[in-house]
Protein backbone atom coordinates (compact mmCIF):
# COMPACT_ATOMS: atom_id res chain seq x y z
CA UNK A 1 0.00 0.00 0.00
CA UNK A 2 1.09 3.25 -0.96
CA UNK A 3 1.92 6.16 1.59
CA UNK A 4 -0.75 8.02 -0.23
CA UNK A 5 -3.40 6.17 0.51
CA UNK A 6 -2.58 5.49 4.09
CA UNK A 7 -5.15 6.55 6.68
CA UNK A 8 -5.12 8.98 9.55
CA UNK A 9 -4.60 6.41 12.34
CA UNK A 10 -2.14 6.23 14.84
CA UNK A 11 -1.86 3.05 16.89
CA UNK A 12 0.78 3.14 20.02
CA UNK A 13 1.47 -0.80 21.11
CA UNK A 14 2.15 -0.09 25.39
CA UNK A 15 4.57 -2.32 27.43
CA UNK A 16 1.72 -3.39 30.12
CA UNK A 17 -1.62 -4.79 29.64
CA UNK A 18 -2.75 -2.13 32.96
CA UNK A 19 -1.72 0.85 30.30
CA UNK A 20 -3.94 -0.51 27.30
CA UNK A 21 -7.71 0.08 26.10
CA UNK A 22 -6.24 3.79 26.11
CA UNK A 23 -5.41 3.65 29.78
CA UNK A 24 -2.28 5.51 28.90
CA UNK A 25 -4.35 8.60 27.65
CA UNK A 26 -6.05 8.94 30.68
CA UNK A 27 -5.38 11.30 33.61
CA UNK A 28 -3.74 9.51 36.76
CA UNK A 29 -2.87 10.17 40.42
CA UNK A 30 0.63 11.59 39.54
CA UNK A 31 -0.10 12.47 36.00
CA UNK A 32 2.53 10.33 34.59
CA UNK A 33 0.16 9.93 31.73
CA UNK A 34 0.74 13.86 30.47
CA UNK A 35 3.24 13.22 27.97
CA UNK A 36 0.91 10.85 25.82
CA UNK A 37 -2.17 13.00 26.39
CA UNK A 38 -0.19 16.02 25.25
CA UNK A 39 1.02 13.90 21.84
CA UNK A 40 -2.70 12.59 21.39
CA UNK A 41 -3.83 15.97 21.20
CA UNK A 42 -1.15 17.54 19.10
CA UNK A 43 -2.08 14.14 16.63
CA UNK A 44 -5.49 15.13 16.99
CA UNK A 45 -4.97 18.63 15.63
CA UNK A 46 -2.99 17.51 12.91
CA UNK A 47 -6.18 15.33 11.74
CA UNK A 48 -4.72 11.79 13.65
CA UNK A 49 -6.90 9.68 15.26
CA UNK A 50 -4.54 7.84 17.78
CA UNK A 51 -5.57 4.46 20.42
CA UNK A 52 -3.33 2.16 21.65
CA UNK A 53 -2.79 -1.06 19.69
CA UNK A 54 -5.14 -3.70 21.34
CA UNK A 55 -6.87 -5.54 18.73
CA UNK A 56 -7.02 -2.52 16.04
CA UNK A 57 -6.91 -3.41 12.86
CA UNK A 58 -3.92 -2.16 10.95
CA UNK A 59 -5.43 -1.05 7.97
CA UNK A 60 -5.28 2.51 8.10
CA UNK A 61 -2.66 2.61 10.43
CA UNK A 62 0.15 5.74 9.17
CA UNK A 63 2.28 5.21 12.14
CA UNK A 64 2.80 2.10 14.57
CA UNK A 65 4.51 3.14 17.84
CA UNK A 66 6.35 0.43 20.23
CA UNK A 67 7.40 1.74 24.11
CA UNK A 68 9.95 -0.13 24.99
CA UNK A 69 11.02 -3.98 24.42
CA UNK A 70 8.24 -5.21 26.59
CA UNK A 71 5.89 -4.14 23.93
CA UNK A 72 7.25 -6.76 21.70
CA UNK A 73 8.66 -9.42 23.65
CA UNK A 74 6.56 -9.48 27.12
CA UNK A 75 7.51 -10.43 30.40
CA UNK A 76 9.67 -13.33 28.90
CA UNK A 77 12.95 -10.79 27.91
CA UNK A 78 13.24 -10.60 32.01
CA UNK A 79 14.73 -14.54 31.58
CA UNK A 80 16.12 -15.94 35.11
CA UNK A 81 15.03 -19.71 36.40
CA UNK A 82 11.97 -18.35 37.92
CA UNK A 83 10.45 -16.78 34.30
CA UNK A 84 12.00 -20.11 32.57
CA UNK A 85 10.38 -22.36 35.52
CA UNK A 86 7.02 -20.81 34.57
CA UNK A 87 7.12 -20.86 31.34
CA UNK A 88 7.93 -24.99 31.15
CA UNK A 89 5.14 -25.34 33.87
CA UNK A 90 3.08 -23.16 31.86
CA UNK A 91 3.62 -25.16 28.60
CA UNK A 92 3.20 -29.16 30.49
CA UNK A 93 0.09 -28.16 32.11
CA UNK A 94 -0.96 -26.08 29.23
CA UNK A 95 -1.77 -23.22 31.73
CA UNK A 96 -2.27 -19.93 30.12
CA UNK A 97 -0.47 -17.12 31.39
CA UNK A 98 -2.68 -14.39 33.41
CA UNK A 99 -3.23 -10.93 31.32
CA UNK A 100 -0.22 -11.96 28.91
CA UNK A 101 1.58 -9.45 26.77
CA UNK A 102 1.96 -8.84 24.27
CA UNK A 103 -1.26 -9.85 23.29
CA UNK A 104 -0.80 -10.34 19.97
CA UNK A 105 2.21 -10.46 17.04
CA UNK A 106 1.67 -7.02 16.38
CA UNK A 107 4.86 -6.54 14.87
CA UNK A 108 5.50 -9.23 12.79
CA UNK A 109 0.97 -8.46 11.31
CA UNK A 110 3.20 -4.96 10.75
CA UNK A 111 6.06 -6.06 8.89
CA UNK A 112 3.47 -8.52 6.49
CA UNK A 113 1.94 -5.34 5.82
CA UNK A 114 4.79 -3.53 4.38
CA UNK A 115 4.74 -0.58 7.28
CA UNK A 116 8.72 -1.64 7.93
CA UNK A 117 9.15 2.25 7.47
CA UNK A 118 6.10 3.27 9.21
CA UNK A 119 7.18 1.60 12.73
CA UNK A 120 8.86 3.30 15.87
CA UNK A 121 10.43 2.26 19.23
CA UNK A 122 10.55 4.38 22.02
CA UNK A 123 13.96 3.33 24.25
CA UNK A 124 12.00 4.27 27.65
CA UNK A 125 13.37 2.29 30.43
CA UNK A 126 17.26 1.39 30.68
CA UNK A 127 19.00 -1.26 30.74
CA UNK A 128 18.87 -2.51 34.36
CA UNK A 129 14.95 -2.62 33.54
CA UNK A 130 14.46 -3.59 30.28
CA UNK A 131 17.89 -4.94 29.03
CA UNK A 132 16.35 -6.04 25.22
CA UNK A 133 16.17 -2.50 24.84
CA UNK A 134 19.86 -2.66 24.09
CA UNK A 135 20.24 -5.57 22.06
CA UNK A 136 20.76 -5.62 18.24
CA UNK A 137 18.39 -8.21 17.53
CA UNK A 138 15.94 -5.29 18.92
CA UNK A 139 17.52 -2.43 17.54
CA UNK A 140 17.50 -4.34 13.88
CA UNK A 141 13.54 -4.46 13.88
CA UNK A 142 13.54 -0.63 13.02
CA UNK A 143 14.71 1.84 11.27
CA UNK A 144 13.24 4.66 13.73
CA UNK A 145 14.21 4.15 17.38
CA UNK A 146 13.84 7.16 19.76
CA UNK A 147 16.30 7.33 22.59
CA UNK A 148 17.43 9.41 25.43
CA UNK A 149 21.19 7.52 25.39
CA UNK A 150 23.62 10.39 24.58
CA UNK A 151 25.88 7.94 23.32
CA UNK A 152 23.19 6.21 20.46
CA UNK A 153 22.01 9.36 19.19
CA UNK A 154 22.82 9.47 15.38
CA UNK A 155 19.58 11.20 13.82
CA UNK A 156 20.08 9.10 11.09
CA UNK A 157 17.91 5.31 12.62
CA UNK A 158 18.71 6.66 16.70
CA UNK A 159 16.76 9.92 17.13
CA UNK A 160 17.19 11.99 20.82
CA UNK A 161 13.92 12.72 23.01
CA UNK A 162 14.30 13.81 26.30
CA UNK A 163 12.56 11.64 29.09
CA UNK A 164 9.42 13.89 29.76
CA UNK A 165 8.57 15.49 33.21
CA UNK A 166 4.66 15.54 34.01
CA UNK A 167 3.25 19.05 35.07
CA UNK A 168 2.90 18.53 38.83
CA UNK A 169 0.03 20.69 40.86
CA UNK A 170 -0.14 21.59 44.48
CA UNK A 171 3.65 24.11 44.21
CA UNK A 172 3.22 25.71 47.98
CA UNK A 173 5.21 28.29 48.90
CA UNK A 174 8.27 26.97 50.48
CA UNK A 175 9.41 27.05 53.93
CA UNK A 176 11.82 29.86 55.16
CA UNK A 177 15.10 28.33 55.48
CA UNK A 178 15.25 27.56 59.17
CA UNK A 179 12.07 26.21 59.19
CA UNK A 180 13.22 23.63 56.60
CA UNK A 181 13.83 19.69 57.37
CA UNK A 182 17.39 18.59 56.16
CA UNK A 183 16.83 15.81 54.11
CA UNK A 184 13.78 13.73 52.13
CA UNK A 185 13.45 11.22 50.41
CA UNK A 186 10.67 10.17 48.33
CA UNK A 187 10.58 6.71 46.55
CA UNK A 188 9.27 3.39 45.58
CA UNK A 189 11.17 0.99 46.63
CA UNK A 190 12.52 -1.21 44.17
CA UNK A 191 15.54 -3.70 42.73
CA UNK A 192 16.27 -4.37 40.16
CA UNK A 193 19.62 -6.18 39.80
CA UNK A 194 22.48 -4.72 37.50
CA UNK A 195 25.76 -3.16 36.22
CA UNK A 196 26.24 0.24 38.70
CA UNK A 197 22.19 0.36 39.28
CA UNK A 198 21.44 2.74 42.26
CA UNK A 199 18.49 1.02 43.71
CA UNK A 200 20.70 -0.34 46.54
CA UNK A 201 22.38 2.96 47.40
CA UNK A 202 19.07 5.00 47.32
CA UNK A 203 18.52 2.26 50.32
CA UNK A 204 22.08 2.47 51.97
CA UNK A 205 22.01 6.61 52.01
CA UNK A 206 18.27 6.41 53.64
CA UNK A 207 19.36 4.36 56.17
CA UNK A 208 22.56 5.75 57.25
CA UNK A 209 20.52 8.92 57.63
CA UNK A 210 18.01 7.16 59.35
CA UNK A 211 20.38 5.34 61.89
CA UNK A 212 22.61 8.38 62.11
CA UNK A 213 20.13 11.81 61.70
CA UNK A 214 16.87 10.85 61.99
CA UNK A 215 15.57 14.48 63.20
CA UNK A 216 16.75 15.67 59.90
CA UNK A 217 15.47 13.17 57.93
CA UNK A 218 12.17 11.98 56.58
CA UNK A 219 11.27 8.79 54.28
CA UNK A 220 8.36 8.63 51.89
CA UNK A 221 7.05 6.00 49.81
CA UNK A 222 5.65 2.54 48.67
CA UNK A 223 6.79 -0.83 49.28
CA UNK A 224 9.72 0.32 51.87
CA UNK A 225 8.13 -2.95 53.79
CA UNK A 226 8.45 -5.06 51.81
CA UNK A 227 10.24 -7.41 50.76
CA UNK A 228 11.76 -6.60 47.02
CA UNK A 229 14.98 -9.22 46.72
CA UNK A 230 14.91 -12.77 46.40
CA UNK A 231 17.08 -12.53 50.09
CA UNK A 232 14.26 -10.72 51.86
CA UNK A 233 11.71 -13.11 50.57
CA UNK A 234 12.95 -15.78 51.60
CA UNK A 235 14.57 -14.11 54.79
CA UNK A 236 12.12 -11.25 55.95
CA UNK A 237 14.33 -10.21 58.97
CA UNK A 238 16.31 -8.35 55.68
CA UNK A 239 14.14 -6.04 54.93
CA UNK A 240 15.48 -2.80 55.93
CA UNK A 241 13.27 -1.08 58.96
CA UNK A 242 12.99 2.72 59.26
CA UNK A 243 12.42 4.56 62.06
CA UNK A 244 11.86 7.85 59.73
CA UNK A 245 9.57 6.13 57.73
CA UNK A 246 6.83 8.16 56.86
CA UNK A 247 4.69 6.29 54.36
CA UNK A 248 3.62 7.70 51.06
CA UNK A 249 3.89 11.47 50.55
CA UNK A 250 0.23 12.29 49.44
CA UNK A 251 1.15 15.69 47.71
CA UNK A 252 4.67 15.53 46.80
CA UNK A 253 5.48 19.16 45.80
CA UNK A 254 4.15 20.26 49.00
CA UNK A 255 6.13 17.89 50.92
CA UNK A 256 9.08 18.42 49.18
CA UNK A 257 8.79 22.32 49.82
CA UNK A 258 9.85 21.61 53.33
CA UNK A 259 13.02 20.29 53.01
CA UNK A 260 16.17 22.04 52.27
CA UNK A 261 17.72 18.61 50.25
CA UNK A 262 15.76 15.60 48.37
CA UNK A 263 17.59 12.44 47.84
CA UNK A 264 17.62 12.18 43.74
CA UNK A 265 19.41 9.05 42.81
CA UNK A 266 18.09 8.40 39.14
CA UNK A 267 17.93 3.71 38.25
CA UNK A 268 21.62 3.89 37.29
CA UNK A 269 24.84 6.07 37.58
CA UNK A 270 26.34 5.39 33.83
CA UNK A 271 23.73 6.57 31.30
CA UNK A 272 24.45 9.43 29.64
CA UNK A 273 21.24 11.61 28.99
CA UNK A 274 19.27 9.23 31.51
CA UNK A 275 17.75 12.42 33.38
CA UNK A 276 13.81 11.82 34.83
CA UNK A 277 11.49 13.67 36.22
CA UNK A 278 13.05 13.22 39.79
CA UNK A 279 15.54 16.34 39.59
CA UNK A 280 12.67 18.43 37.70
CA UNK A 281 10.24 17.59 40.56
CA UNK A 282 12.61 19.04 43.35
CA UNK A 283 13.66 22.11 41.73
CA UNK A 284 9.97 23.25 41.21
CA UNK A 285 9.97 22.76 44.83
CA UNK A 286 12.25 25.02 45.58
CA UNK A 287 14.66 21.91 47.14
CA UNK A 288 17.95 21.18 46.21
CA UNK A 289 18.35 17.59 44.86
CA UNK A 290 21.32 15.63 45.93
CA UNK A 291 21.80 14.43 42.44
CA UNK A 292 23.15 11.31 41.26
CA UNK A 293 22.36 9.38 37.85
CA UNK A 294 23.45 10.66 34.86
CA UNK A 295 27.00 11.11 34.81
CA UNK A 296 26.86 13.82 31.93
CA UNK A 297 24.25 15.66 33.75
CA UNK A 298 26.04 19.15 34.43
CA UNK A 299 25.55 18.94 30.26
CA UNK A 300 21.38 19.48 30.77
CA UNK A 301 21.20 21.27 34.58
CA UNK A 302 23.90 23.88 35.92
CA UNK A 303 26.33 22.37 38.48
CA UNK A 304 24.86 25.63 41.07
CA UNK A 305 21.55 24.45 41.07
CA UNK A 306 22.22 20.63 42.74
CA UNK A 307 24.77 18.70 44.74
CA UNK A 308 26.73 16.24 42.99
CA UNK A 309 26.51 13.42 45.00
CA UNK A 310 29.59 11.96 43.57
CA UNK A 311 31.88 14.16 45.15
CA UNK A 312 31.44 12.32 48.34
CA UNK A 313 33.30 9.71 49.36
CA UNK A 314 30.19 8.22 51.18
CA UNK A 315 27.31 8.83 53.19
CA UNK A 316 28.87 10.63 56.19
CA UNK A 317 31.10 13.05 53.94
CA UNK A 318 27.59 13.53 52.48
CA UNK A 319 25.95 14.56 55.57
CA UNK A 320 28.76 16.38 57.01
CA UNK A 321 28.56 18.70 53.79
CA UNK A 322 24.84 19.03 53.76
CA UNK A 323 24.65 19.78 57.78
CA UNK A 324 26.95 23.09 57.00
CA UNK A 325 25.70 24.77 53.51
CA UNK A 326 25.21 28.05 54.92
CA UNK A 327 21.85 30.17 54.28
CA UNK A 328 23.15 32.31 51.76
CA UNK A 329 25.00 29.64 49.63
CA UNK A 330 21.70 27.50 50.02
CA UNK A 331 19.08 30.49 48.32
CA UNK A 332 22.29 30.84 45.83
CA UNK A 333 21.64 26.76 44.90
CA UNK A 334 17.53 27.36 45.42
CA UNK A 335 17.87 30.65 42.75
CA UNK A 336 20.18 28.88 40.33
CA UNK A 337 17.77 26.09 39.94
CA UNK A 338 14.68 28.54 39.76
CA UNK A 339 16.62 30.13 36.87
CA UNK A 340 17.69 27.07 35.05
CA UNK A 341 13.92 26.92 34.87
CA UNK A 342 12.35 29.34 32.62
CA UNK A 343 15.67 28.60 30.21
CA UNK A 344 14.82 26.72 26.83
CA UNK A 345 16.74 23.85 27.64
CA UNK A 346 14.97 23.08 30.58
CA UNK A 347 11.69 22.86 28.63
CA UNK A 348 13.22 20.23 26.36
CA UNK A 349 12.12 18.18 29.59
CA UNK A 350 8.36 18.96 29.39
CA UNK A 351 5.53 17.41 27.65
CA UNK A 352 5.14 19.88 25.02
CA UNK A 353 8.75 19.07 23.81
CA UNK A 354 8.17 15.86 23.79
CA UNK A 355 4.88 15.79 21.67
CA UNK A 356 6.80 18.37 19.58
CA UNK A 357 9.96 15.94 18.76
CA UNK A 358 7.97 13.09 18.22
CA UNK A 359 6.07 15.02 15.41
CA UNK A 360 9.37 16.42 14.01
CA UNK A 361 11.36 13.16 13.37
CA UNK A 362 8.50 10.95 12.15
CA UNK A 363 7.60 13.97 9.49
CA UNK A 364 4.09 13.98 10.68
CA UNK A 365 2.21 16.83 8.81
CA UNK A 366 -1.40 18.02 8.55
CA UNK A 367 -3.91 15.87 6.88
CA UNK A 368 -6.71 17.00 4.44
Amino acid sequence: MSENKMGKKILIQVPSPFAANNAIFEQDANNMTEPWRVLKARLNSLGYEVLTADNNSLEDCEWLLFIDSLSLYGTAQRGGFKNFARRISNKIFKVKDKNPWPNRPLYEEAMARGMENRMALFLWEGAVVSPYNYMPKTWKKFNRIFTWKDDLVDNKKFFKFYLPTPTQNGIVKPLPFAQKKLLVNISANKWYPGENELFSARVRTSLYFDRHYPNDFDHFGARWHTAVTRWQKYFPALIPKFTTYRGKSGNKMETLSKYKFSLCYENVSDNKGYITEKIFDILQAKSVPVYWGAPNIEEYVPSTAFVDRRKFINDEALAKYLKNVSEENYEKMVEAGQKYLETENCKKFFSEYFAKRVIEVLNITRKN
